[in-house]
């Protein structure tokens, strides 16, 4: 694999990252973002949520997906490729102990397009190893692995 990433200086995201999360009442919150966005955060039904909006660990997962979408689809661009589907099914076991972490992690990819092995391989080593920081982390805590398709 090569480690070097020929992205436009641009891409590099290296400032800091600010959030403010805000009790909300009961269990509900809500983190705004530095450009303002807000974010609504709810516990777990088991823990006193009430289910209507997602809750921290849906929104850590759906970031870790969105995180692999976003660099394959910019690797793949870098390219001249683009997918016409592009899906990220993960499926994580948690540890069964402290501390509050998950085992395994485990990622299906699946693409639709004129890609060859060697290409959508060294695609998501360098996405899932060095280019989204929140696979990088996950990497890092857990047993992480993924799978391709090609259709």
């Amino acid at each position: 694999m090569n480690t070097e990433i020929s992205w436009d200086p641009a891409r590099m995201e290296f400032k800091p990252v600010t959030m403010t999360v805000v009790h909300d009442g009961g269990m509900s919150f809500s983190a705004t973002t530095s450009t303002g966005l807000t974010i609504p955060i709810d516990a777990h039904v088991h823990l006193g949520g009430k289910g209507k909006i997602p809750n921290p660990i849906d929104y850590l997962f759906a970031s870790l997906g969105g995180c692999i979408g976003i660099k394959i689809l910019l690797d793949l661009g870098d390219k001249g490729l683009a997918p016409e589907l592009l899906k990220i099914e993960t499926n994580a076991i948690r540890k069964q102990d402290l501390p509050a972490t998950f085992e395994s992690v485990h990622h299906i990819i699946t693409l639709t397009g004129a890609f060859s092995d060697e290409i959508i391989s060294d695609t998501l080593e360098k996405t899932m190893t060095l280019l989204c920081p929140i696979a990088v982390i996950f990497g890092e805590t857990a047993k992480m692995t993924w799978e391709y398709w090609i259709l």
